[in-house]
């Protein structure tokens, strides 16, 4: 059997590894930081853990069919409508959703350049042809780039939101103006994996523009805020006419039970997901402080993460952290090879962090 002819020069998605493989690699007896994920280090809450120890017991059942329970009360959380909500084995199913329900091979999509790797993983798999936008100079989403972009081919653009790997974001009257130019029959994606951590008020939520009539669909996730990564767990918010189109191409029993148990959990417990949002705020400033005292360029950021030019010697900071247990994520895939993501961490690991770099600058230097 022949495969498809596009998916000849497919390479998989490069993930972070985990402890137990970092730990064998790089020979580490010590405490490890991982640092290169996006991960929430506190982990879900004691009330999602005790929640799904009960929930084992129901394993050999499948969920709810419908999930109207855990429509529901996301529903109630953004003030819409359980239909107009769909869940997906994490927010990476649900746009693998919108690839099967509305894009043939030879449409196309734009995205910007760089931005989440999965939005074109997705387009190679089905055929689908990719118009990419370089950032501005300024590294945001170049809206004015993309407007000019568009073909009668053209149907749908993706924007990550906070941008991933720079965690850049934009007012709602540079939204405004890209809403307003796109044509109707043109669908938005609007990924906000990492909306929970925008902390300025003049940047708008997607929820704003859906509520407005826009043709819009939000991606949201239990991942970051919810510490729910391991579960996979994410969802789109849009028109019930899109969420019904998108129903018809996901999976029975797509989401396990124990996710739906414990994103039930996390939404009923959401001052331990807001604490973890304030510290993640609170030591991003920290952390853009400590890093720019040290002569480096962080980029600003509203995401759990900041993106760290480390100029020349980032290879030798790289490996150097890793060394000392300190994983970050380089960024040379995403077109920036002196750059590295770093994970916002707890107290004790953002400190180790900036105590480990002012050792590795004596050494480089």
């Amino acid at each position: 059997m022949n495969e498809k002819p596009w998916l000849k020069n497919i390479k998989p998605y490069p993930p972070g590894k985990t402890l137990e493989e970092l730990k064998k690699e790089l020979q580490l007896d010590g405490p490890i930081y991982k640092l290169n994920s996006n991960e929430n280090p506190l982990g879900p809450s004691p009330k999602v853990i005790s929640v799904l120890a009960e929930a084992l017991q129901e394993i050999h059942l499948y969920p709810e069919a419908s999930y109207l329970s855990l429509r529901t009360s996301i529903a109630e959380k953004w003030n819409i409508s359980p239909e107009e909500i769909i869940l997906g084995n994490g927010s990476n199913e649900v746009i693998e959703f919108i690839f099967k329900a509305y894009l043939n091979p030879e449409d196309e999509i734009i995205i910007s350049t760089p931005s989440f790797l999965m939005y074109e993983k997705f387009a190679e798999i089905y055929g689908v042809r990719v118009i990419k936008i370089p950032l501005d100079k300024n590294l945001n989403h170049d809206f004015v780039a993309i407007i000019d972009s568009i073909t009668p081919k053209v149907k749908a653009i993706f924007i990550d939101h906070p941008h991933n790997p720079t965690g850049q974001v934009h007012p709602k009257e540079i939204w405004e103006n890209l809403l307003k130019a796109l044509p109707k029959e043109i669908l938005l994606v609007i990924d906000e994996a990492y909306g929970d951590f925008i902390e300025d008020p003049e940047v708008p939520q997607g929820i704003e523009f859906f509520r407005a009539g826009y043709q819009v669909l939000i991606l949201r996730t239990f991942s970051k805020a919810f510490g729910l990564a391991g579960l996979r767990l994410g969802y789109g918010m849009g028109p019930r006419e899109i969420i019904n189109t998108l129903n018809k191409v996901r999976q029975p029993f797509n989401v396990n039970i124990l996710a739906v148990k414990a994103g039930l959990a996390s939404l009923k417990d959401r001052e331990y997901a807001e604490n973890y949002v304030n510290l993640v705020k609170k030591e991003r400033a920290y952390l853009t402080r400590a890093l720019k005292e040290l002569g480096f360029k962080v980029y600003p950021s509203q995401a759990n993460f900041l993106m760290v030019d480390f100029g020349k010697q980032c290879s030798l900071i790289y490996e150097g952290l890793l060394k000392r247990g300190i994983i970050l994520r380089p960024l040379k895939a995403y077109g920036f090879p002196t750059a590295l993501r770093i994970t916002i961490g707890n107290e004790e690991a953002n400190r180790v962090l900036v105590e480990n770099l002012n050792w590795l600058i004596k050494e480089v230097n």
